[in-house]
């Protein structure tokens, strides 16, 4: 009988939030609202990139890819070497003789520099 119950009162009591908590919160959500949001691609664009990459292939002639990274888009330009189909990856020669793997979801535009 003199047993006491919580009945889940706990987890109805405030929580302390510091004004430097709420700063850094404020500045993380400004932070992720100017990032760039990637893009929809339809299809049409997506076999477009395609085309350029295999014509690219074909002729040997190098390529500009735009990238998208965690919001920040990023420019690779060298020759395509090898496409894996498995893991949908592109290599990619850079001018250095050093090699990038790009995910072929990551890719936002493809020019081909003729």
């Amino acid at each position: 009988m003199g047993k006491i119950r919580d009945r889940g009162i706990i987890k109805w009591q405030t929580a302390l939030i510091l004004p430097e908590h709420k700063a850094l919160n404020k500045k993380e959500n400004m932070n992720d609202y100017f990032l760039n949001k990637k893009p929809v691609l339809d299809e049409y664009q997506v076999e477009e990139f395609e085309n350029n990459i295999h014509y690219a292939m074909e002729y040997h002639l190098p390529i500009s890819f735009r990238l998208h990274n965690e919001g920040n888009p990023i420019e690779v330009y060298g020759y395509c070497v090898y496409i894996d189909p498995v893991t949908k990856e592109l290599s990619i020669q850079r001018k250095d003789s050093t090699f990038k793997k790009i995910k072929f979801n990551e890719i936002i535009n493809v020019i081909v520099e003729d």
